[in-house]
């Protein structure tokens, strides 16, 4: 997990991107100069997600020297210890619901 998109383009790192930046249109104004980009409301949720999965891997990332000393030593938090507020968070439960339509 060390090498998580260390020094790479993103298009090399994650194909994803490269379907998500070919499928957008572009407008132009009366001088033919590019004004706006026009994305599915499908590629939007797609490039929504990815935006966010790449937040999350730089977190990890951020995190892995301290995450790498073990559990009482990095401050984790044991799982048992948090369940219940996990599953009542609302935020939680909205990302759940917003991953199921993608």
């Amino acid at each position: 997990m060390n090498t998580l998109m260390k020094n790479k383009p993103i298009d090399e790192t994650n194909p994803l991107f490269n379907e998500i930046l070919h499928s957008a249109r572009y407008l132009v104004n009366t001088n033919g100069n590019k004004t706006d980009v026009v994305l599915s409301l499908i590629n939007w949720n797609k490039l929504l997600t990815l935006l966010e999965e790449l937040d999350d891997q730089k977190i990890v990332q951020d995190w892995l020297p301290q995450l790498e000393s073990g559990p009482i030593l990095s401050g984790a938090l044991r799982w048992e210890d948090v369940k219940e507020e996990w599953e009542n968070d609302t935020n939680v439960r909205a990302w759940n619901d917003h991953n199921k339509t993608i």
